[in-house]
Parts: structure tokens; sequence; C-alpha cells
């Protein structure tokens, strides 16, 4: 159902339904993440965190990468204005002046981390190609989970990260990134037949282990914070996050790499 829906989204060719969603799922995205992060913060704390972090996310709307940027600084400003605001009554809370600086790292990585990773959601479609890079990045997601899952259940020996996720293993990521590399290629054969497959193959590894390192970071940040799942939003599959982790660091990088011309775009 859900990936019937995002092919559909893909290639519906309405562009603004697309923008409108994602600022839907980055909002949800950003709800979960200032949910782990702030525990026990006031309301508004949460919600100043929501809103800034939509800041980039409605910019790219335009399509424009410098609009984002704008949108980013502006997010960082009024940040720094709520902060200062909040001083007293952090400091006194905490009884140091740690507690505002505090509140603006949690705050400033969340709409880095959410806002400005999914606004390349947007900003890759409206490249050339655009839809058929998206659908790339999804063929490549789901072979590594698939492959890396059992991989790791059939192959599985060595800790991949045994301190943040002690679940994966090196097996599974050799089986996830021959998944992808795989998937890449035959996607690659009808959509993207003006990269040659031994770029894509290597293009593919470097997305692929991107992408594990996205994944990577949730888990560090919901073990920091004592935190199973991101959210119960997808019944058995967790939160937002959970869901499009390996995404979030992944897209950004292929839109840049296309943008600067690092990759043909046809």
């Amino acid at each position: 159902m859900i990936g019937g829906t995002w092919l559909w989204l893909l290639f519906s060719g309405i562009y603004w339904l697309f923008w409108l969603i994602f600022l839907l799922i980055g909002g949800l995205a950003l709800k979960e993440y200032f949910t782990i992060i702030l525990p026990g913060h006031r309301k508004t704390d949460k919600a100043t965190g929501i809103i800034l972090g939509l800041f980039p996310l409605a910019a790219a709307f335009e399509g424009k990468p410098e609009y984002v940027t704008a949108a980013l600084f502006l997010s960082l400003f009024f940040l720094i204005v709520y902060t200062l605001g909040r001083y007293q009554s952090l400091s006194q809370a905490r009884g140091d002046c740690g507690g505002a600086f505090d509140l603006m790292l949690r705050i400033g990585f969340g709409i880095f981390y959410v806002g400005l990773s999914f606004s390349h959601f947007t900003l890759l479609l409206t490249l050339n190609h655009g839809v058929q890079w998206l659908l790339l990045l999804t063929a490549i997601t789901v072979a590594s989970d698939s492959c890396a899952y059992y991989g790791g259940m059939l192959l599985g020996r060595h800790k991949l990260a045994p301190a943040i996720s002690p679940g994966k293993t090196i097996e599974g990521l050799i089986a996830g990134t021959v998944g992808a590399i795989i998937a890449a290629v035959l996607v690659s054969i009808p959509w993207l037949s003006f990269v040659s497959p031994l770029k894509m193959a290597l293009l593919t590894l470097v997305l692929s282990s991107v992408g594990v390192m996205g994944d990577l970071t949730e888990s560090m940040i919901k073990r920091t914070m004592g935190v199973k799942d991101s959210g119960n939003i997808l019944p058995g599959h967790g939160g937002v996050l959970d869901r499009m982790d390996s995404l979030m660091i992944a897209t950004p990088l292929l839109f840049y790499l296309l943008h600067f011309g690092a990759i043909p775009n046809g």
C-alpha cells in the first residue's frame, strides 16, 4: 500500500502535492525528533524546534538551494532569539549557564538533521530526471535493507557497531551493499541509461554506505536517549525517522553530486 502510494506520487507529476506531503512528513519527523531529544522540556521548546525546522522544507518549494540556505539562516536567527529569551529561566533551572546552550544545540541539530535533510527530497525532484533519481534511491534503500536483514540473519557473525546497533553485522552490510548495487544497475538500465553500469555501481556503493551512516546516526540518538522507536505512526515499523533515516543523508548527497555535475544527468 505504502509502496504503491509512493510510486503514484512520484509519477503523478503533481509537484505541489509532492512538496506538501514531504512538508507534512518532515513535520512528523521533526515532532518525533524533538519528542526524543527534549524530554521534560516545555512544549514551547518542542514547538519552536518543529516550526523552525519547517523553514527549509517550506523554502524547497521554489526548487532553489539558495532559498533553502536563506531559510536555514532564518531558522538560526530565530533560534538565537528564542534561546536568549529562555536563557534566564533555563539557567535558574539548572543552576548554571549550560541549559540555554544545550537547548540551542539540540534544536539546532534537529533543524539541520531533519529539516534540511528532508528539504532535499523536493530539491532532488526539481532536477532533470528527478523522478528517476528518487526511484533509484527507493530501489537502493529497499534492496539494501532487505538484503542486509536476511544476509545478517543467515551469515552474520561480526558486529558492525555493537555499541550503537547490536543487531547490525558486517556480513549484513556486505549483503545489503551487493543487493543495492544489483538493484541500482537494474533500475538504471531503463530509467538512467546515460550513467554507465560501472559508475552506477560506484555511486550506489557510496550512497549505500552513507545510508548505513544515516541509519546508525538515528540509532545513536535513540540509544543515547533510551528510546526504542522514534514513533508508532507505522504499526510494526516504528516512526517516520525509523523508516527514512537511511535516506536523510543519502538524498542530500545525491542532490549535490548532481547539482555540481559530479554525476552526469542526461
